[in-house]
Parts: C-alpha cells; structure tokens; sequence
C-alpha cells in the first residue's frame, strides 16, 4: 500500500509563466492532471496511457475546477498532495490541492473523472482499481478524513 496522501512535486519552469510573470491560470489545469496521473502510476499501478492503450478504458473528466488562492512562481518546487473525495461506481472525485515551496496553499482542484470503455461507454470500476483506491482513502487518502 503507498502512503497516503500521495503528493506530486512539481517544478514551474520560465515557459509556464504569463506576461504577469506568474504560472498562467491555464497550466494549472496542467498540473492537477499530472497529479493525479502520478495517482495511478503510484496507488493504481498503471499510468492513464497504458489504461487507454493497453487496457482499452479511460477515466475522461467531466467536470475540472480549481480555486486559486497565492499565485503560483517558478520561484521554488511545488508540492501537490492528491486526495480521494468520493468513490463512486463509475466514477471517482479527485481533490488535488498545491502547496507553495513554503507551505502556503495555492490552489484547491477537483475533478470528476468517469471510467469508460474504448467505445466511450461509461462502465464499473473494475474491482482490483476500486480495491486499490478503497485501500488508498482507508489509509489517509479520502478528503473526509
């Protein structure tokens, strides 16, 4: 079992920046996708590229949003713990949140991801996945405690 919460460190370069000199708001979606595909690889065992190529499902979002609270600089490595806010039957609510190099919140993200067929058709999870995320949320990894 991986320790929960899994973070994702994250280093902003020079080319995430904006006129403003900060990380533009648009690759921040960027890196709460890298942190939960750093999810997979760690608590699922298997990254989305080999889930959709070799495994024929996919879990597309459905809904992304985040709340910016500090912005975001290529001052200093961020850190990005990923919590599991609800399992559902098809579904999984991620909540990612990015801490500043100093321990300052910047950034609450959730999405909402389904688990889908290659034909796009919303399927279960398959039972060795939810068992590996029950297990993740059971050990520390469920945003409700």
């Amino acid at each position: 079992m991986t320790q929960a919460p899994v973070e994702y460190l994250r280093q902003p370069q020079w080319s995430d920046t904006d006129a403003a000199h900060i990380v533009f708001t648009g690759r921040i979606a960027d890196y709460v996708i890298e942190a939960i595909d750093h999810f997979m690889r760690e608590v699922v065992g298997i990254a989305w590229f080999e889930m959709n190529m070799d495994h024929n499902m996919g879990t597309p979002f459905v809904s992304v949003s985040y709340d910016i609270y500090k912005p975001i600089t290529p001052r200093g490595p961020l850190r990005c713990p990923i919590l599991v806010e609800k399992l559902g039957t098809s579904s999984v609510i991620f909540h990612v949140e990015i801490f500043l190099e100093d321990g300052t919140k910047a950034v609450d993200g959730r999405t909402v991801n389904v688990f889908v067929d290659k034909n796009m058709k919303k399927i279960d999870i398959p039972t060795d996945i939810r068992e590996r995320i029950q297990n993740y949320m059971d050990a520390g990894g469920s945003k409700h405690g």
